[in-house]
């Protein structure tokens, strides 16, 4: 439908998986996390890449879940962030690790696996300081054992969530110290849980002590660094560690013309040629994902040579200075993030010109556009 496309590198993914599986040991399980249409590389796809090579797979709710069932992935799945009750009777059928951090939602998981006569997996998520989901500190060893005592749940992990582990190494310090003394307490109860997790890409990289028994993969198995600063820190640790980003973003040329110095370009005229120009309209805009932010910053790749961005990013179309490419035609690729020939652009590079982090650039990728995986 769309002439804009993602392609997906498949030895990449594996890659980087295999990097971390390394720094972690073969005592600490990999968890790919394929939430979010999996950064916006594409969530089945993804999944079945990774799904002989782990245990555990992550998605962000129950209904992501289910769709991973529906496609034939049997790994562990755990479910990072909410359920959809409608859904909790499949879920439990299709053995879905779920997570609870509040009593009314696990006594409602415990009545639903009980009506159909198995036990839900259920894992306590703790708020040790980021102050998203979770139950707060000093209530977990109470709400714990409340859980352990409702019927038709099996308890299988306790985990938390890093707030500044790449960039605030006394608060991440503090939040895994709280951890440890909820763990410290479930020993003193004897209270067993299987997993504890609470390592992300860029804390896993940063500091062993967050493995524990399960680290949670996601925007490095990607290929790309959660920060600068985290990825100076592993490379002093791991000199050996390399990441290779698996997205490349493409588009096509749909006309080629030249205008005349004076000419406006675009919404809002923000755009005056200064001399005689060609110009190539390619078939991306906000719509697809390509920020509104980069109008008159952004930079794209035809045929191996750089191109700005000029003029407002349209909804659908957008607008380059093709001057410097020699036989440049309708229907030419355009690479908005990957390599062409000698030319690059990171997901990071885009970041930064409009002030945001990688993590938004790739994940807001319009799902509708095709993912292709290739070797």
């Amino acid at each position: 439908m769309y002439n804009s496309w993602v392609e997906v590198s498949k030895s990449a993914i594996l890659h980087n998986l295999a990097q971390y599986q390394k720094i972690v040991g073969r005592s600490v399980e990999v968890m790919p996390i394929v939430k979010s249409n999996a950064y916006g590389h594409g969530m089945i796809e993804v999944a079945r890449i990774v799904s002989r090579q782990v245990n555990w797979i992550g998605t962000v709710n129950l209904a992501e879940a289910l769709v991973l069932r529906q496609f034939g992935i049997n790994n562990k799945i755990f479910v990072l962030s909410y359920i959809q009750p409608e859904l909790l009777k499949e879920g439990i059928r299709q053995n879905i690790d779920l997570p609870v951090y509040d009593l009314k939602t696990a006594k409602l998981i415990s009545q639903v696996a009980k009506s159909l006569g198995r036990k839900a997996n259920v894992q306590v998520k703790i708020d040790t300081g980021t102050s998203r989901l979770g139950i707060n500190i000093n209530q977990a060893i109470d709400f714990i054992e409340q859980i352990n005592a409702l019927p038709n749940l099996k308890l299988r992990g306790v985990w938390s969530h890093f707030a500044a582990s790449e960039e605030n190494k006394n608060y991440t310090i503090l939040q895994l110290k709280q951890f440890n003394e909820i763990l410290f307490e479930l020993v003193k109860k004897r209270i067993d849980i299987p997993y504890k997790h609470f390592a992300c890409s860029a804390a896993a990289l940063v500091d062993s002590r967050t493995h524990f028994n399960l680290i949670r993969l996601g925007l490095s198995l990607y290929g790309l660094w959660p920060s600068p600063l985290a990825k100076k820190s592993a490379l002093k640790k791991y000199p050996w560690l390399k990441l290779i980003p698996a997205l490349t973003w493409k588009t096509k040329v749909v006309q080629v013309k030249e205008i005349p110095r004076g000419t406006k370009v675009g919404y809002g005229c923000s755009y005056v040629a200064k001399k005689k120009i060609k110009i190539a309209i390619l078939a991306v805009g906000y719509w697809e994902g390509y920020d509104r932010g980069l109008s008159n910053k952004g930079t794209v790749i035809i045929n191996n040579i750089s191109c700005p961005v000029i003029g407002r990013v349209c909804m659908n179309l957008t607008i380059v200075d093709v001057s410097r490419v020699d036989n440049v035609k309708f229907g030419d690729a355009a690479v908005l993030i990957g390599r062409m020939g000698p030319k690059s652009i990171s997901a990071q590079d885009v970041a930064e010109k409009i002030d945001t982090i990688n993590y938004e650039i790739v994940t807001r990728i319009n799902p509708i556009l095709p993912r292709i995986f290739v070797k």
